[in-house]
């Protein structure tokens, strides 16, 4: 499923947050991990030629100063395989670049590691490459300043589904973490509330001897409930085929987004894996709505596979 796991770092401790998960997946799929620190090209304006100021020496003191960093995590990471490297140039651009190198690399990062120009926020570096990439990725959002928050082993995945097949194609992934990890896989699918059903214009059925007529609202979210349920039965069965042997499967009325990050933040070590372009009816779960809103949303890591 993966080659190995690329992990941008950034020399702050929130970027840091990312590691435990990294080490856990690589110890657990026997993959290597490779370290990475992307640092900002050395502008013109700062050689000083009268005073031995060289963009050349900038350039190479901050290279260095990476690699001691990135050696010094190397150390004192409890897996065998690890390489790492310092780049120059655009954050963004690097990482997608070397990522691009080796489809099957896991890219691992944390969305609020911060360098001096809080360039590693989302909605910049992180933002940019989920969305360039092609690249699964792993993305752990960090709250904290300094290494106060707690390292978390990850005990379950979340696998949102939508009824599509581009939903589905997070399964494998999600079996595959399972098995290797032993992970409990937790199946989950969000319908529509009564609320959000008497919102609908256009819905009518024929029933009856009475003619054209609407349904009580609560009849619809209770079959879409059920449907739901019978759906995902079927997928619980293609996972066991896998080899995944703890499944369970949640249906919830509410907001997809809301329900995944809520259904994550009561599940201790939990990890939600999902498609960027899983579609529901309108277009619900196209990159930039419900996955864009988990991962910005969501205080556990999250694993968002490109399809497409």
């Amino acid at each position: 499923m993966y080659d190995r796991i690329l992990v941008p770092l950034d020399g702050s401790p929130m970027s840091e947050r990312v590691l435990c998960y990294a080490t856990q997946i690589s110890l657990g799929l026997s993959i290597p991990i490779h370290l990475m620190q992307v640092c900002d090209s050395v502008p013109e304006t700062m050689s000083d030629p009268a005073r031995g100021r060289y963009v050349s020496n900038i350039s190479q003191g901050r290279l260095d100063h990476a690699t001691d960093y990135l050696n010094d995590i190397k150390r004192k990471m409890p897996v065998t395989e690890i390489t790492c490297a310092p780049y120059e140039g655009d954050a963004a651009s690097v990482i997608s670049r070397e990522a691009g190198k080796t489809p099957n690399s896991l890219i691992a990062i944390a969305t609020h590691g911060r360098s001096g120009l809080t360039r590693w926020l989302l909605g910049s570096v992180v933002d940019t490459v989920l969305h360039r990439t092609k690249n699964p990725m792993l993305i752990v959002r960090s709250h904290g300043n300094d290494k106060s928050e707690p390292e978390m082993n990850l005990e379950t995945i979340i696998a949102p589904v939508d009824g599509s097949p581009l939903s589905e194609e997070v399964l494998p992934h999600v079996a595959s973490l399972a098995y290797a990890l032993n992970l409990k896989v937790t199946l989950l699918e969000a319908v529509a509330t009564v609320q959000e059903f008497s919102a609908m214009t256009g819905y009518q059925r024929l029933e009856g001897v009475g003619g054209l007529h609407f349904p009580s609202y609560e009849k619809m979210a209770c079959d879409a409930s059920n449907q739901a349920a019978e759906y995902i039965k079927g997928l619980e069965n293609d996972l066991k085929d896998r080899g995944v042997a703890n499944i369970d499967h949640i249906v919830k009325h509410g907001p997809a987004s809301n329900v995944i990050v809520d259904t994550a933040s009561e599940t201790p070590g939990s990890l939600v894996a999902m498609t960027t372009h899983g579609r529901s009816g309108p277009s619900r779960w196209t990159l930039g709505s419900v996955t864009d809103c988990v991962v910005r949303h969501s205080g556990d890591p999250v694993l968002v596979i490109r399809t497409g």
